[in-house]
């Protein structure tokens, strides 16, 4: 199964792509952060959406984990945000992938055990998880890395099929 994962935002948007192999293992094929220098809304979103699509053809994913706006401390920020993934979420339905949404409390369940843990500890797993050196940068793609690592163990422990 091939997992993308995609940590959203409007001038940063995280993103990886995850293959299971035999046994289970999870592995890397590709992350990193598509950074959105357009000025308006609806140029960002243009953008978001060709790079999307782009990463569907390029991967073709068997499924789509986003990170649900939750909480947030600027409403203009949410809606942005919002805006993003509903671009997101049209595109994984035009193009027939299905998606999973979690909150970032679910995200630190399905990775740590602990809804209320510290975003550290998730970097933390992240690099210990994918034995990397160095945690990749920015947090963005990191936290890309963690929304399809907990996709991946919700579909594993729930028994979801995609």
């Amino acid at each position: 199964m091939i997992i993308l994962g995609i940590d959203p935002g409007t001038v940063r948007v995280g993103w990886a792509v995850l293959k299971t192999k035999k046994q289970g293992e999870l592995v890397p094929l590709n992350y990193g952060c598509w950074e959105i220098k357009e000025i308006s809304q609806g140029q960002r979103l243009n953008k978001i959406a060709t790079l999307f699509t782009q990463t569907l053809k390029q991967h073709q994913p068997q499924v789509l984990v986003l990170e649900k706006v939750f909480f947030f401390q600027n409403t203009k920020t949410a809606l942005s945000i919002s805006q993003a993934i509903g671009v997101l979420i049209y595109l994984s339905q035009k193009h027939k992938v299905p998606y999973l949404e979690l909150t970032p409390l679910e995200i630190k369940q399905y990775l740590v055990g602990y809804g209320r843990a510290d975003k550290k500890e998730v970097q933390k797993l992240i690099q210990c998880y994918f034995s990397f050196a160095e945690l990749p940068k920015p947090d963005d793609t990191a936290d890309a890395l963690a929304v399809a690592l907990a996709g991946f163990n919700k579909i594993k422990n729930n028994k979801l099929s995609f």
